[in-house]
């Protein structure tokens, strides 16, 4: 079995794309520490935590032609959802949240053929 490539060690890592393959590495990571958190909560939200930040300190050093990434953050919180269950949340740092609203935005204006 191979393991899934993590978007910043992919070629095609620049510009807003870099932003897409970060999205999916973000889901990726959210959904393998929620899925641990019932466990220990306190230890995987540390351990997600750390995680969180060095995602987003290897699209600061590897992403190509963009500066999303720069003096950036996300912090991790834990909050119950309606069945009960504990699920990991990333908050991001305002400047990360405005560069994926702008992708947002210009993949909203973008028609599908």
């Amino acid at each position: 079995m191979t393991t899934k490539q993590w978007g910043y060690e992919r070629a095609d890592c620049r510009g807003s794309f870099a932003l897409s393959l970060f999205l999916d590495d973000m889901d990726r990571l959210i959904e393998h520490y929620t899925a641990q958190a019932a466990v220990q909560p306190d230890a995987v939200l540390f351990q997600a935590q750390a995680a969180a930040n060095k995602l987003v300190q290897a699209y600061g050093k590897n992403a190509r032609n963009t500066t999303a990434f720069s003096n950036q953050f996300i912090e991790i919180k834990s909050v119950v959802d309606d069945k009960g269950m504990l699920v990991l949340v990333p908050i991001f740092s305002s400047g990360l949240k405005q560069k994926l609203v702008e992708l947002l935005n210009r993949s909203n204006g973008t028609s599908v053929h």
